[in-house]
């Protein structure tokens, strides 16, 4: 993104937090992202994203739930930024229930899964998970399982599927102002690359506190 993009990135970071009206609970910041020109009945112009952000989400961090068996099942136990662990023998008792399922994929922002246990786990989650726009995702055979934890605990996932507005978390308040625009440019880049007329798709850019008016990004 041109530095131009950035330095209004910042400004708006900026703007949001003086914008915040005080609360108990320390606020977020989100990046919205309107879309135009786009004909979402094409599956073409149909896109979910995972990204990863360049800067720390903090005590916002992505729920992990693992879904293995065996060794890997003990791994991810003592694995840091694992939140749960599900076994073999727990997913399968799973299947046909869907409160539970539907509870674990409310609680759960990503699905990391043994690629043995894909099929087992399509069948208890899959329907739960596609509901919330999520999926299982199958562990690269051979990965080290506490880089693709942290990975995905700093990641935060897109959709343009359904409505022409993408919002996505980009930062805390107690974050400094440059990581949380680093952290939107991130996003911001990634959703523009997904659009085929790039930034004439983007109609607007918005960052806005949890408590806290839209802050417009003059692009």
């Amino acid at each position: 993104m041109m530095r131009a993009v950035s330095s209004k990135l910042l400004t708006a970071v900026k703007q949001s937090k003086q914008s915040m009206l005080p609360a108990r609970f320390k606020q977020s910041l989100e990046l919205i992202i309107n879309v135009t020109g786009v004909d979402l009945s094409k599956p073409q112009n149909r896109f979910t994203e995972v990204i990863e952000l360049p800067n720390d989400l903090g005590r916002k961090r992505r729920k992990i739930l693992v879904i293995a068996s065996g060794n890997l099942a003990l791994e991810a136990s003592r694995t840091e930024g694992v939140s749960r662990v599900v076994t073999r023998e727990e997913l399968e008792a799973l299947v046909g229930r869907k409160r539970e399922a539907k509870k674990i994929a409310k609680e759960y922002d990503f699905v990391l899964v043994e690629p043995s246990l894909m099929g087992i786990a399509a069948r208890a989650l899959g329907a739960a998970l596609g509901g919330r726009g999520k999926t299982p995702i199958p562990i690269p055979p051979g990965s080290e399982l506490q880089k693709l934890v942290k990975r995905y605990a700093n990641s935060v996932q897109v959709q343009l599927r359904k409505t022409y507005t993408i919002a996505c978390l980009v930062g805390l308040e107690e974050d400094s102002d440059e990581n949380i625009a680093e952290n939107a440019e991130t996003v911001l880049n990634r959703v523009v690359e997904k659009l085929e007329k790039r930034l004439r798709n983007v109609s607007s850019v918005y960052l806005k506190a949890t408590r806290g008016k839209p802050v417009k990004v003059e692009l």
